[in-house]
């Protein structure tokens, strides 16, 4: 009984992670989409790639990748400027909101 219980309380914990980091990728993204667009369908200024038919891992790359200087072309700056203040955790939760 007592372990059911945990297994019980851990699938409603990890339930709860997920709707969590969802919801904050949704809310991180919301200024991302004034340049890439809500669902991000929009090339950003003109340049960027269209960023909603990337995968999760590669939107992951791209953000770690602007956030330390090794990725990107025209929108480099602007763009580690944009991630510089993100974490791991943020990122991934951006990059599953955006690949949904």
């Amino acid at each position: 009984m007592k372990k059911s219980l945990m297994v019980l309380a851990t699938l409603i914990a990890l339930g709860f992670v997920s709707a969590h980091a969802a919801e904050d990728g949704a809310a991180l993204y919301k200024k991302c989409a004034s340049c890439h667009g809500p669902a991000g369908e929009k090339a950003a200024l003109g340049k960027s790639k269209i960023i909603k038919d990337m995968s999760a891992a590669q939107i992951t790359t791209a953000l770690k990748g602007y956030k330390d200087g090794s990725y990107g072309a025209a929108q480099k700056a602007l763009m580690k400027g944009q991630v510089a203040s993100l974490n791991d955790a943020q990122i991934s939760a951006i990059a599953a909101h955006i690949s949904k």
